[in-house]
């Protein structure tokens, strides 16, 4: 085949399961492909919030100090090909394809899930581009995640909230275990987002390595009022970066992901800080005269974090938007956002894989708010119900950003 839809019509049947935890399959394929070094050096990034923003930001600041990279992402907004990138660029149809036929043919009557296919296609590119550096997204959890299955030299850990509950444990100390799986025994470098739970201090412990934590051995502080933040880590400090895009916790970890196996030049850094975006992460669009903040933040940890991320740019939402699929708890989004702002809400059904109309949304966090089918129908409604120069804050799901986004281009 080498029509790319064709192809991803055929990974999707490969598999009685959507998600099948475990790392047998994976092993198998590995060595079938001798994918085991997909490159040089391996960055593995797991987390509940935060990790696609900061395998961006790694990616960003390698490609700016001269080094070849490789990052995969997920999940895809528009294209599957978002989810494989080869210098900074979406691999092309043609090259995925041939990373397709080369699992396929090795993996003769293996079933293998649409991630675990996406996962050894990423890392066939990787290999067959030989890059210098490979930026592995981990997709759920951490311990029995597809990408597990290739030892990294540095190993991130973003954060760690309540989510996918069902597949990780019920608690902060279960799910951090659950990240925690990524991590191997020294030479492994590690690096912490804040506010870890002690499951994974005592992984650490138990490998006998030293991690490096944001809030801790780096240290941010803010100057609101420049639109500036600083940097101070051991032995240096990176002082006046431009508040952009991505969140200072996200970069942080981004330079000492990068410092652990490379220098990284200040100014670098702060070209990086200030001209790198992410769809659909603290993402603005002017749309009808309003500034339009789009964001998959999905669950009270991402919330929170959200809204520091809004309070650091000075915007205030004076309408919020939700779109959110089925599975989530979203009670508890609601209840947390709601305690920050007293912006009115509409709610959007979302559509696809997980859908979940907007009256059954409402019903979920028994909340009294305009219901609307379609994204074009709930924006149309916050612009109605604003003036130029509000702002309107889009979240929820992928599923949202997918919709708004698309109707502001």
């Amino acid at each position: 085949m080498t029509d790319l839809n064709n192809w991803l019509t055929h990974i999707s049947s490969q598999h009685d399961q959507v998600i099948d935890m475990g790392l047998s399959r994976m092993q198998d394929m590995l060595q079938r492909l001798d994918l085991g070094q997909p490159a040089q050096k391996v960055i593995t990034i797991a987390g509940t919030n935060g990790k696609g923003t900061t395998a961006t930001a790694i990616e960003a600041l390698l490609l700016a100090h001269g080094k070849s990279v490789g990052a995969t992402l997920s999940p895809h907004i528009n294209r599957f090909n978002e989810r494989i990138r080869i210098n900074g660029a979406e691999a092309s149809d043609k090259k995925i394809c041939a990373a397709f036929a080369a699992v396929e043919a090795a993996r003769k009557d293996l079933p293998l899930t649409y991630f675990e296919f996406s996962a050894l296609a990423a890392l066939w590119c990787f290999k067959d581009s030989v890059v210098d550096v490979a930026i592995l997204e981990i997709g759920l959890g951490g311990r029995l995640d597809a990408f597990n299955v290739v030892d990294a030299d540095v190993a991130v850990i973003t954060s760690i909230g309540l989510d996918h509950q069902e597949y990780l444990g019920d608690t902060l100390d279960q799910i951090g275990a659950e990240k925690a799986g990524i991590l191997r025994a020294a030479p492994q470098q590690v690096v912490l987002g804040t506010d870890m739970p002690q499951s994974v201090f005592a992984a650490c412990e138990h490998l006998s390595l030293q991690s490096i934590q944001i809030g801790a051995d780096f240290q941010i502080s803010a100057d609101p009022q420049q639109g500036t933040w600083r940097l101070q880590m051991p032995g240096d400090v990176f002082q006046e970066i431009p508040v952009g895009s991505l969140s200072s916790h996200n970069l942080a970890l981004a330079c000492a992901a990068m410092g652990a196996l490379f220098d990284v030049q200040e100014e670098r850094f702060r070209e990086v800080a200030q001209q790198t975006s992410m769809p659909g992460r603290l993402q603005i669009m002017n749309i009808q005269g309003r500034t339009c903040v789009h964001d998959v933040g999905h669950n009270a940890a991402g919330i929170n974090f959200l809204w520091h991320e809004l309070q650091t740019r000075n915007l205030v939402p004076e309408h919020i938007v939700c779109c959110m699929l089925s599975g989530k708890d979203h009670a508890d989004v609601y209840k947390t956002l709601a305690n920050l702002s007293g912006a009115p809400w509409a709610l959007v059904s979302s559509h696809g894989e997980r859908s979940l109309t907007s009256q059954q949304l409402a019903q979920s966090m028994n909340l009294s708010a305009p219901c609307f089918d379609t994204m074009q129908q709930g924006l149309d409604h916050a612009l109605s119900a604003t003036s130029p120069g509000s702002v309107i804050l889009l979240f929820g799901s992928f599923n949202c950003v997918e919709q708004s986004t698309w109707l502001a281009q």
